[in-house]
């Protein structure tokens, strides 16, 4: 189709599209995102809604299908799940005051490696976006460096592979962290060395994206340190190029999502676990069944994650997960496990205390995440209320014990109690689940809501008076005041009654069977109510932001809570899972074999 043809709306649509040729555009129009062309053909086979068409009448009908904004999570998870890219592209001034065509752009490229929306993200399962960097020559000594990023709880590290086995531990390392992305240099070795990564996204970067010196930058300004020395990682700058390249991608393709959840960045060194390769976690069946093992009414067989996980939280099963791909090696580490497992499992009632309390713990580790990044909910505030409402009785139950781990464990604890306090003083256990819907601060909280409220109440009540004060004026029993968002209040009086209609109505709207009218009081009430309406609900939305920003302020109280949980959870998980099957605590030993008597 020739630009002549196109109008002012389809133009900016194909300007914006070729921006993101992989991705489905959902384009913002109105109350709909919209797609077109290949796009809706193709997300209507997916999503099965209708296939429709703009300028039906036209030389060139544009194939179109489009969804609600409101539901449109739904939509991109489903898209996401069968493989697509979603770009969101949204109006970004508003349309009452632009001056000719809306304004758009591209805020949210969802890919799969950087979802932080709770929607798409399995509870019990990590979500990463890992990259590597290779250095000139690996085949001659040249390190690998990987770097891996869990945008929905802020993890991020790195590490470095040296030698003639580089590769082979690379990809082992990434086998045992099965991410759904993978960024990689565009060049004929590292295609080639990616079709043995399965499952994952592969994502091809120029190979200036890697680029030790912008990756540099890109880690000291976003750390706010002046050097790499400050981060302890100056001597890894084949992980260092990684990590520039993971967040490069992810502002490219996230601009408006902040990254200041993330805090840290550090170096793995992998001498304290077991080195297990994709074919032995496959073969051992530890996380996923072998597809060749399912029952032939498509039951899944036993796998060791499945035997093991009795774990009360999704950061506690996500934990596990990595504790079995990497087994630890050093006997004092396993010790000190072993000793925390037997003790709990020796102890049934605070076990089972324990575990019952962990049940009320939802998603800390990702409710932080949401928080800082300014995404969490009313419902998520409260969800937070509520985890931290059983952190006391935690800390009771296991105070007694005297394993170390668990010692070490509570020498961190932290009941969050100025967190709960807040989030009780200030958020409605009622509230919805967007700040757009109101009601969301509690009474006494803030004066100014408090007044504004009693406003829209007692205006309420004075509308409410008008109705009887004019059916008493007018003789007409039917007289009703109404509202709706169009015209606001008004007063409806049916065709067999109008004329009784008194001189100062003023009409505003004919039905078919009625008349709407409008009276000097009732524009001053609705004047009033609806604008303390509408005030009333920007103050709450505005105390509510700054209430989650205080709550983002002690984010990494948050993150500690989340680790000492979840450490807390697999341990007494496990305890559960020893108890239910009489598991008996191994004796570990650093002899050799043949020397034991």
């Amino acid at each position: 189709m020739s630009d002549s043809t196109l109008s002012p709306l389809m133009r900016q649509y194909r300007d914006i599209k070729q921006g993101y040729p992989e991705a489905l555009l959902f384009f913002r129009v109105g109350d709909f995102y919209e797609m077109f062309y290949e796009d809706a053909q193709d997300a209507s086979r997916i999503l099965s809604i209708a296939l429709t068409s703009r300028d039906k009448n036209s030389a060139h009908p544009v194939p179109l299908c489009g969804v609600p904004y409101h539901a449109a999570i739904g939509y991109i998870a489903k898209l996401l799940k069968a493989g697509r890219l979603v770009a969101l592209c949204e109006q970004v001034e508003d349309p009452k005051v632009a001056k000719g065509l809306v304004r758009r752009e591209v805020v949210r490229l969802y890919t799969p490696g950087t979802l932080v929306d709770t929607e798409f993200l399995a509870p019990s399962e990590l979500n990463y976006l890992v990259a590597f960097a290779v250095g000139s020559d690996p085949d001659r000594g040249s390190p690998i460096g990987l770097a891996v990023l869990e945008v929905s709880t802020g993890e991020f590290w790195g590490m470095e592979f040296h030698g003639p086995h580089a590769l082979t531990q690379l990809l082992n390392e990434v086998a045992r962290l099965d991410p759904r992305e993978v960024l990689f240099p565009s060049d004929r070795q590292c295609s080639a060395w990616m079709k043995q990564i399965p499952g994952a996204r592969l994502c091809e970067r120029p190979p200036a994206s890697f680029s030790q010196q912008s990756a540099a930058r890109t880690l000291t300004e976003h750390f706010r340190v002046k050097s790499l020395e400050a981060l302890g990682c100056a001597d890894f700058m084949a992980a260092i190029s990684a990590a520039g390249a993971v967040l490069s991608y992810f502002r490219e393709t996230q601009p408006t999502v902040p990254l200041d959840h993330i805090r840290r960045f550090t170096v793995r060194h992998d001498s304290d676990y077991m080195h297990l390769d994709g074919a032995t976690i496959r073969n051992l069946e530890l996380l996923k069944p072998l597809a060749s093992n399912e029952t032939a009414s498509g039951l899944k067989s036993t796998t060791l994650l499945s035997v093991l996980d009795r774990t009360a939280t999704a950061m506690g099963s996500r934990l596990l997960r990595q504790w079995l791909v990497r087994p630890l090696l050093r006997c004092e580490q396993i010790r000190l496990r072993l000793d925390a497992v037997g003790e709990l499992k020796n102890h049934m009632q605070v076990r089972t205390a324990v575990r019952t309390a962990l049940r009320e713990v939802q998603d800390i580790a990702r409710l932080g995440s949401r928080i800082v990044l300014g995404l969490a909910g009313p419902r998520e505030l409260l969800a937070l209320k509520h985890s931290l409402s059983v952190l006391p009785e935690i800390l009771v139950q296991l105070s007694p014990l005297q394993s170390q781990l668990l010692r070490d464990a509570l020498a961190s604890w932290d009941n969050g109690q100025d967190l709960f306090d807040l989030i009780e003083q200030a958020i409605r256990p009622d509230a919805p689940v967007s700040i757009r819907d109101g009601n969301l601060i509690k009474e006494g909280y803030d004066p100014a809501i408090d007044e504004l409220r009693k406003i829209s109440k007692e205006g309420k009540s004075w509308i409410a008076a008008i109705e009887s004060q004019e059916r008493e004026r007018t003789g007409i029993e039917s007289l009703k005041v109404r509202y709706n968002q169009v015209f606001g209040y008004y007063i409806e009086i049916t065709k067999s009654n109008l004329p009784r209609v008194p001189g100062d109505y003023i009409r505003k709207q004919t039905l078919v069977n009625a008349e709407r009218f409008m009276t000097a009081e009732l524009k001053e009430l609705e004047e009033r109510v609806i604008g303390a309406d509408a005030k009333m609900l920007a103050c709450e939305q505005e105390v509510f932001i700054q209430v989650r920003s205080r709550l983002a302020q002690e984010a990494h109280r948050l993150d500690v809570m989340a680790t000492t949980l979840s450490l807390i959870d697999v341990v007494a998980g496990l305890a559960e899972t020893a108890a239910l099957h009489r598991y008996t605590k191994p004796t570990l030993t650093e002899q050799e074999s043949g020397s034991l008597g």
